[in-house]
């Protein structure tokens, strides 16, 4: 509603990553199609190391997590906010799934300066 104001976001529920060698995956908020500048960008990583090779085993973890921040400088009106899975710089992705098995909430509180 107003531009001197910051958007709080959360998302909680299942994040989920299975790799049979090291992988990274981030978790991240966008609004309208761009990523938090300011403060900062709103984020989760989880990395996996790797599985047991001489056991041919891959790791699958299924996590309830919480993906939380603020975000400043948005215009006031319509605003799209979305989740998005994508890469860590530096590490091979994974195997990423978002709300297995379980209810996942997005909140979005408009808080005024």
């Amino acid at each position: 509603m107003r531009s001197n104001s910051a958007l709080r976001v959360l998302f909680t529920g299942s994040l989920r990553l299975k790799c049979r060698n090291a992988c990274c995956q981030r978790w991240y908020f966008t609004f309208n199609g761009a990523e938090c500048s300011g403060p900062l960008p709103i984020e989760a990583i989880i990395y996996l190391d790797q599985g047991s090779p001489e056991l041919n085993s891959t790791i699958n973890i299924h996590r309830t997590s919480s993906v939380e921040g603020l975000c400043e400088g948005i215009s006031a009106g319509l605003v799209d906010i979305a989740v998005w899975v994508g890469t860590c710089s530096d590490y091979p992705p994974g195997d990423a799934s978002t709300g297995w098995n379980s209810v996942s909430r997005i909140i979005i509180e408009e808080l005024p300066k």
